[in-house]
């Protein structure tokens, strides 16, 4: 038999080595966390949107309809700054598409992410319309 081993100290030193490794792994699930969740709810702010369009009587109305539900949606989040757009004909059968994005932090990391998405809404074919 060869002479025996000090295995003194080697459990602290892979401690050492593997917290770190464990701690950005962390990190890195919540970075991932924050994006999906912000995705959501661009998403849902948009599908909502296109919905809200869709009710309105008027271009004018529908564009207001579609701020107003996106704001809604993004109210509370971590949003610093969003966007809605609509676009489509106002026209019974027709579609009405709208565009949010939003740009957040990435929270303890430096740097911002936007998330954007676009929806699309049909017309109910025996809504009125106002004309004008």
């Amino acid at each position: 038999m060869g002479p025996r081993r000090d295995d003194a100290g080697s459990a602290t030193l892979e401690l050492a080595v593997l917290t770190p490794a464990a701690v950005l792994l962390l990190g890195l699930v919540v970075l991932a966390g924050h994006v999906v969740s912000a995705r959501q709810v661009v998403s849902q702010a948009a599908q909502d949107a296109a919905r809200a369009a869709t009710t309105a009587r008027s271009q004018a109305g529908a564009d207001s309809a579609a701020q107003a539900a996106a704001a809604a949606d993004l109210a509370g989040t971590d949003c610093g700054s969003w966007s809605a757009s609509v676009s489509g004909a106002l026209v019974p059968g027709g579609t009405m598409t709208a565009a949010v994005s939003c740009t957040t932090s990435l929270g303890i990391l430096p740097g911002s992410f936007t998330a954007a998405n676009t929806a699309g809404a049909v017309v109910d074919v025996y809504r009125g319309v106002a004309t004008g």
